[in-house]
């Protein structure tokens, strides 16, 4: 099927973000919105993406190239716990501004190599400074989960509006990366105490 005129990849991908970034979340965009916001019928969407898990790449993709650039231009000039710190922070302030795309870029990119080259540009700042850090690949594995699953957490609580004691929570964000670095000292093997 022909494509509208006018309708080009960019203004698919522009009016998707759009529609992503007022619904917060991938997995609540679907074709029909983003063909409204266009004014085309859904099935002339089908000329720029492959239904919704092509729109859903999409997304993911764009997204994804998003959050590389900020934390890779957070990593630039830094070194050691420095730019973990950084790169960190990088990483919450996206989830926060962007709920939508960071719950794009965190979608499983399954076996698509574009998703994983994605990926693997979204956490070589990371990964490298880790590694210089003298983190294995374990560690790295392990201390990358940790600080995902921080952040998605934080985020989405502050997002829904459930960080409600005092003091405010922009204040817990030094605590969180305090505790992340905290993690890249010595640590004990799996259950022992410290």
């Amino acid at each position: 099927m022909a494509a509208r005129r006018g309708v080009t990849r960019d203004r698919v991908v522009h009016a998707a973000l759009e529609v992503l970034d007022e619904v917060g979340n991938i997995d609540a965009v679907r074709p029909s919105m983003v063909a409204a916001r266009l004014g085309i019928r859904s099935q002339s969407l089908y000329a720029h993406v492959d239904g919704v898990n092509g729109l859903r790449r999409m997304l993911a993709l764009q997204s994804l190239a998003y959050l590389a650039d900020a934390v890779t231009g957070a990593a630039v000039g830094r070194s050691g716990p420095d730019a973990v710190d950084a790169i960190v922070r990088a990483h919450l302030g996206f989830a926060m501004a962007w709920p939508g795309r960071f719950s794009a870029a965190i979608h499983p990119p399954g076996d698509d190599p574009d998703l994983l080259a994605a990926v693997e540009r979204v956490g070589s700042p990371l990964q490298t400074v880790l590694e210089m850090l003298g983190l294995d690949a374990d560690e790295r594995v392990h201390w990358t989960r940790l600080q995902l699953s921080l952040v998605w957490g934080f985020a989405t609580l502050w997002r829904d509006g459930r960080l409600t004691l005092a003091p405010p929570p922009e204040s817990t964000i030094d605590h969180l990366v305090a505790a992340l670095l905290a993690r890249l000292g010595p640590s004990p093997a799996p259950g022992a105490s410290r």
